[in-house]
């Protein structure tokens, strides 16, 4: 069955353009933007900028752009996907934050680990909603997604689905290392069963970290400090 995308998709109140190069934007997705939010509500040293990973249609960085409460220093929203980066081209538009957020083409944090210009804050928030479901969890996903979403968006790996979040971390750490930040805070949304397997993995990195459920009940995501 084909999707009908509609000419405007909503989330946290606000209208999306989307078709078959990027994902839906889900509700589920919307209790990390809640927590970005609360975090710049309550953050003492307000010199930060933002980053978006895997910025899809640019519904979370369009969200936070449009809710946050302080002035960020800089704007990035990065996807590996040149279909996708055409889409949050219009959705940015389409919300008028153009002269705020910068789109790069980049595997994950690769850009700003090899490129000479700096993040300018002294703090830095990360937001990913990357690919996480397993290869063979095509039974856990609804056909019409399967037939119509790009699957780039949705599968990697065969044993956790964590491992790009992996690869996120440890270019965090890099990028934590070589630049002069005081504090980084890196926002992801989880799969319905990496609870545990994501406790134990940042329990093993010594990390400060704290789960956040959806709607359903069901840990969704993660706040991790750096």
């Amino acid at each position: 069955m084909k999707i009908n995308y509609p000419d405007n998709e909503e989330f946290y109140s606000l209208s999306f353009y989307v078709d078959k190069r990027v994902l839906i934007p889900r509700n589920d997705t919307e209790v990390l933007v809640d927590q970005v939010i609360k975090t710049l509500k309550s953050a003492q040293n307000q010199d930060i900028s933002f980053i978006d990973i895997g910025t899809g249609s640019s519904a979370i960085v369009t969200a936070v752009t449009k809710n946050t409460p302080i002035s960020l220093k800089q704007i990035f929203a990065v996807d590996i996907s040149l279909d996708a980066l055409e889409v949050a081209k219009i959705n940015i538009e389409k919300n008028n934050i153009q002269d705020k957020v910068s789109l790069y083409n980049s595997d994950l944090l690769q850009i700003f680990l090899s490129w000479n210009k700096k993040i300018e804050a002294k703090n830095l928030i990360i937001t990913a909603n990357l690919p996480y479901i397993k290869n063979g969890d095509i039974e856990n996903m609804d056909q019409e997604v399967l037939d119509n979403e790009p699957h780039i968006a949705l599968f990697w790996w065969e044993k956790t689905g964590f491992e790009m979040y992996e690869r996120l971390i440890w270019q965090v750490f890099e990028l934590k290392k070589n630049n002069r930040f005081q504090e980084i805070i890196l926002f992801i949304e989880i799969w319905f069963d990496q609870y545990e397997y994501s406790q134990e993995y940042l329990k093993s990195l010594w990390l400060k970290y704290q789960y956040f459920k959806d709607l359903n009940n069901i840990f969704r995501c993660i706040k991790i400090q750096f």
